[in-house]
């Protein structure tokens, strides 16, 4: 609440969401007296038929949770706009736009879903009649399954679940709450596995927990406990922890590439490394974003000679780390150090030795270069050894004592 000098309502909001800037910003616009309570009052008693003024009103209230005053000034919007003509509300959440009349005679149908008790479906149905179209029908839908999928009888349940899947048929979270009925109810099992059949494959792409939970206990519901932990099992909270993971850290490849949001982008990074701590990926990446802040201490410190050492026995990861210092031109005696025992472990392995050739070449030992780089050639697959082949012209060209 924000209140004057003589204590009465400028105005409010509730809640908070992070980051502190949106909050301060939001107090900023109230002091400055931009769209507030005591000035949208202010405004309707010079002018009670304007419709943005009265329907700004509406939300404040709505904002405030107070329906009945809320509910008032939307009926004065539909009785001054009933044609729908005097503007548009965009809905940011849903980012939907609608005109001011049909969003507030939307609000008014449904508050009575809001009811714990069998709710008045007469204003709701009207509406959907009215707007068959309108952007706010699969909400209105929304809030009509909380009753249907908890307290309505089984019957009627049925139907209506068929109503709204026939409506958004391509919305798995619309067929998931008809199986959530189903689950409660422990029946019908023929259209419960029917919907899992199909939720389960609209959303194999990026199956979702919630989901797989629902579908898990459906699973069980049947007696299927191998189905159940396919489904939600260890093997799949494993893989959704890799994939938020590689997330984390393609968000902060994203950002350091761009030298911005770099705390966000190393805080991301970290996170992933909490999740995974001996990634060798996750660790090179995180050390990138420091290095980017200028921060090398905590970039060896997490990837740096530690990290070799354990990793000793591990050619391929000691190859990527000594390619890594190699592009960043620091720590090179150590890379050195790596590259050489990676060699000496695979010593078939040609990319190991064009990482070798590489560490050589930022220490400025160009005949060393020159010679992992032949190593590299003679080993490599065709495709890859004219490339090969001109670096190996440019660094020969590039050797001091020959010129």
């Amino acid at each position: 609440m924000v209140l004057d000098g003589q204590g009465a309502e400028v105005d409010w909001f509730v809640g908070y969401d992070p980051p502190a800037e949106k909050f301060e910003a939001s107090l900023a616009k109230i002091t400055a007296g931009d769209g507030t309570f005591k000035a949208l009052t202010a405004a309707y008693a010079r002018n009670p038929k304007d419709v943005p003024t009265v329907f700004g009103l509406a939300r404040k209230w709505s904002e405030r949770y107070d329906e009945a005053k809320a509910n008032e000034k939307y009926r004065e919007v539909i009785a001054l706009d009933p044609q729908g003509q005097a503007g548009t509300y965009t809905q940011d959440y849903y980012k939907i736009t609608v005109p001011y009349t049909e969003f507030a005679e939307f609000t008014i149908a449904t508050a009575s879903l809001q009811l714990s008790q069998k709710p008045d479906l007469g204003p709701v149905r009207a509406f959907l009649a009215k707007y068959p179209k309108s952007p706010l029908a699969k909400q209105a839908y929304q809030r009509m399954s909380s009753y249907f999928g908890y307290s309505a009888p089984k019957d009627e349940a049925a139907k209506f679940f068929a109503e709204y899947a026939d409506r958004f048929p391509a919305d798995p979270m619309v067929l998931n709450s008809w199986l959530s009925r189903i689950v409660r109810d422990k029946e019908p099992l023929d259209k419960g596995a029917e919907l899992a059949a199909k939720v389960e494959q609209m959303t194999s792409f990026n199956p979702s927990p919630s989901i797989q939970s629902l579908l898990a206990q459906f699973a069980l519901l049947k007696g299927d406990k191998a189905k159940a932990e396919e489904l939600y099992g260890k093997t799949f909270m494993d893989d959704r922890t890799t994939e938020f993971g590689y997330d984390l850290v393609g968000y902060a490849n994203f950002w350091v590439n761009r030298s911005e949001n770099l705390e966000s982008a190393v805080a991301a990074v970290e996170t992933a490394l909490k999740l995974q701590p001996d990634s060798a990926y996750f660790l090179s990446q995180a050390a990138t974003a420091y290095l980017k802040m200028g921060r090398e201490e905590k970039a060896l410190a997490l990837y740096g000679p530690a990290f070799a050492k354990k990793n000793a026995a591990d050619a391929s990861a000691l190859s990527s780390y000594a390619g890594f210092w190699a592009r960043q031109g620091k720590n090179l005696d150590d890379a050195l150090a790596a590259a050489k025992k990676a060699a000496e472990a695979m010593p078939g392995a040609y990319y190991i030795w064009m990482t070798l050739s590489q560490v050589q070449e930022k220490l400025k030992n160009v005949p060393e270069a020159v010679k992992a780089l032949e190593k590299a050639i003679e080993l490599a697959p065709e495709q890859v050894k004219e490339t090969y082949r001109k670096n190996l012209e440019r660094l020969k060209a590039s050797d001091p004592a020959k010129k």
